[in-house]
């Protein structure tokens, strides 16, 4: 990875890990597939009659051998699900062979037909203690001779014959080959997909020809900002966005200059896309740039972004900062519209009683504002995707103004159900306190009471 920068390198960090296991898994792969290739053609070069391979010294499975045998297998007891052990003669010593059900009943026909059959096929050792002690109590009484697990080497072998045609594809996969197309199998999809993330870790849209090296170089001089919920650095030349997950033409990196940004905004966009049914929930937040070139540039498109608790104040100083590099940028989309509501407010005490000698100061105004930000009312709102903005403002005593921009296309979506929606979250749900009380009496839940204030509609 060619990144110094730390919050650059994270971003691939998981996915860096993914391609160096993919890759050793692939590696051992092609190893394996390699040995198993000269295994195969080794084996094939020296098939062996199953006495001549008895005689080797070392590891005797995993070799070609044959069989003539002269009268119809016995069963022994079962292998695996699909095969058996039988037992094998040709009429001086017996011998065990591995074989399927339907194997069995074609071989036994054709010794019945013919007196005799060539059976081939690969050695191997029954491992399994119970199969070995089946076998030799079995094997004991068609033979006659007391045999034991401890002593049916002597008589029937160290290995039985697997029954199969003696070719290279057998041979291949009965070996290592088999083990290598298994990890290429689980490790070539981890490899590929590590190497894609690894090629888009590079990828970079800019105007300028911007590089990975210029990015990561600009990420690492001081002064540069990271905004980590968005994912976005703003360098000395240049707001980057960091690893998108958007469409295919904006994976990897956007970088554009500040003089290259005309316009920038924020909205969320929804599963089934605009004109979705208004209860649609967010897929994604982005930030999209419209370019000097006129076209659009997005930003983050990031499936994590809009958990951020973050968010709107991330989205605040991204357009501060670039305003600061570029006063000429327009921090809207084209085409917004704006409607402003007005709310009445009173203040209240501890008890929670109205305290007209009470004045709203600059410094409750702050945190009353910092908290609505917080709370990101956009993200709540129906249809989600066509709201653009939503501030808070106290332009005079007692008054409160809930300012929305919105896609100009979507106003009919928006104006319908805008007042009832922020009237919902800034006064709550009423609720009827005594329904035996003539006078019904309302109460409502008010979520900003921790800061003495609470709203009402204008009379």
């Amino acid at each position: 990875m060619i990144y110094r920068n730390k919050n650059i390198r994270s971003s691939y960090s998981v996915m860096f890990v993914v391609y160096i296991v993919g890759a050793v898994i692939t590696g051992l792969s092609l190893l394996a597939i390699i040995c198993g290739l000269i295994t195969a053609k080794k084996t094939l070069d020296n098939v062996q009659h199953i006495d001549t391979a008895l005689q080797d010294s070392g590891n005797l499975a995993g070799k070609a051998v044959y069989f003539d045998i002269t009268e119809a297998p016995v069963y022994l007891g079962e292998a695996s699900n699909k095969s058996n052990y039988y037992l094998l003669t040709d009429g001086k010593e017996y011998r065990v062979g591995d074989m399927e059900k339907d194997e069995y009943e074609d071989i036994k026909s054709a010794v019945e037909a013919s007196g005799s059959y060539h059976i081939q096929g690969m050695t191997h050792y029954i491992a399994s203690e119970k199969s070995r002690s089946k076998v030799a109590s079995e094997a004991g009484k068609l033979s006659g001779r007391s045999l034991t697990s401890e002593n049916m080497d002597d008589v029937l072998g160290e290995v039985c014959i697997e029954y199969m045609k003696i070719n290279f594809w057998n041979m291949f996969r009965n070996g290592f080959g088999l083990v290598g197309i298994i990890l290429g199998v689980i490790g070539f999809p981890i490899f590929k997909g590590g190497s894609y993330e690894m090629k888009l870790s590079r990828k970079v849209t800019s105007l300028s020809n911007i590089t990975a090296r210029d990015i990561d170089e600009e990420a690492c001089k001081e002064g540069a900002v990271w905004l980590d919920g968005l994912r976005i650095y703003l360098t000395e030349n240049m707001v980057i966005s960091i690893h998108g997950e958007g469409d295919n033409d904006y994976e990897g990196h956007v970088a554009l200059r500040y003089d290259e940004v005309k316009r920038i905004y924020g909205y969320y966009k929804v599963k089934g896309g605009v004109n979705s049914d208004n209860s649609a929930i967010p897929e994604r937040y982005i930030v999209e740039a419209v370019a000097t070139d006129g076209k659009k540039y997005i930003f983050p498109s990031s499936k994590y972004a809009y958990y951020s608790d973050g968010l709107v104040f991330e989205t605040e100083k991204l357009f501060k900062l670039i305003k600061e590099k570029n006063p000429a940028v327009i921090c809207e989309p084209e085409g917004v519209k704006y409607q402003t509501y007005r709310f009445s407010y009173i203040l209240e005490d501890e008890d929670g009683n109205y305290d007209a000698t009470v004045k709203l100061d600059e410094s409750r105004k702050e945190d009353i504002i910092m908290y609505f930000d917080h709370t990101n009312l956009k993200f709540q709102f129906r249809p989600v995707d066509a709201i653009v903005s939503m501030t808070m403002d106290f332009p005079a005593e007692g008054i409160a103004e809930i300012t929305t921009g919105y896609f100009g296309d979507r106003a009919s979506e928006v104006e319908t159900a805008l007042y009832d929606f922020l009237k919902k979250e800034l006064i709550g749900d009423s609720y009827v306190e005594d329904e035996d009380d003539e006078d019904e009496e309302y109460d409502t839940y008010n979520e900003y009471s921790e800061y003495g204030i609470s709203f009402k509609e204008m009379g």
